[in-house]
């Protein structure tokens, strides 16, 4: 009976590991702040031992939480991949879709309106990017929508780009500027993640410390994209470049959060399963390609 209570909670901590918010991972999960910090209370009375320390700014994990998310976390992910496999083999024919997570909900919108426009039977989901990549390459997704990956990859199609912020400690000189200009935050490390390409890292470094051949640090994935690199910016007191829509939910305590100058926009690129017909991709991605819905 303990370990199936424990379980039941497991998700709801996952979630708050991923957004180290306690705001954003209640509004994710539809949940009251003071419901979601019951279940993590039960969960470390039942496990006895703390997974966060908390303090007035801002939460992290402790050693025992970053063990149960790397243990916990694949053990989730493997269940809704089977459930999804067994929904898309029940559901033959229906095409599946995948978007990043670091994706805004205008990208759903407007997929969602080519799915209907075509008549076609489709399932749309959310999927962490690194996991939209493995999926979509092992071709149990037919499609994604994928944001920091070049046109290199196989199958895909440039269809649009994001603008980005630099986001680094708020102490750093530079904070108080309306802009960062190249080579000005060459004193700091820059944390790139680990789903952009080698090119997209080197772009990166060279727009914040001048020089492309520069070493960096790689992010672990902590849920989206942004929290990994939030995250990592204010362990390492570092620089990284997070995508600039959708910042405002983010948790960016103790950190400034500025326009690149030059400017720095990621590739936003739609990606098929080998073998998938070609109409389809070269449909979707001329639809992406117009204008954004709304």
């Amino acid at each position: 009976m303990i370990a199936s209570l424990s379980w039941q909670h497991v998700p709801s901590f996952l979630v708050l590991a991923d957004e180290l918010h306690l705001g954003s991972a209640a509004r994710r999960l539809g949940l009251s702040r003071q419901t979601l910090a019951k279940r993590i209370r039960l969960l470390e009375e039942q496990l006895a031992a703390p997974l966060f320390t908390r303090t007035t700014r801002r939460i992290e994990l402790t050693p025992a939480g970053v063990e149960l998310r790397e243990r916990a976390g694949p053990v989730l992910e493997a269940m809704d991949d089977a459930v999804r496999h067994v929904q898309r083999a029940v559901a033959r024919g229906r095409l599946s879709i995948g978007i990043s997570t670091d994706l805004m909900n205008d990208w759903d919108v407007r997929v969602d309106a080519w799915i209907r426009e075509r008549a076609e039977a489709a399932e749309l989901e959310r999927r962490m990017p690194d996991d939209a990549l493995r999926l979509v390459r092992a071709g149990r997704l037919d499609v994604v929508v994928i944001v920091g990956v070049g046109e290199d990859e196989p199958h895909s199609v440039l269809v649009g780009h994001e603008p980005t912020v630099v986001v680094f400690p708020d102490m750093h000189p530079a904070a108080g500027q309306q802009a960062v200009r190249v080579g000005e935050l060459r004193d700091l490390p820059v944390v790139v993640t680990d789903v952009a390409s080698v090119d997209h890292h080197r772009a990166a470094v060279e727009l914040l410390h001048g020089d492309a051949d520069l070493p960096y640090l790689l992010a672990p994935r902590i849920g989206t994209i942004r929290a990994g690199l939030i995250h990592a910016a204010r362990l390492h007191g570092a620089a990284a470049v997070v995508l600039s829509r959708g910042l405002e939910p983010a948790d960016t305590a103790a950190l400034a959060a500025l326009p690149l100058d030059p400017p720095l926009l990621l590739p936003v690129t739609v990606i098929a399963r080998p073998g998938l017909p070609d109409e389809l991709l070269t449909s979707l991605a001329d639809h992406l390609l117009g204008p954004p819905a709304g």
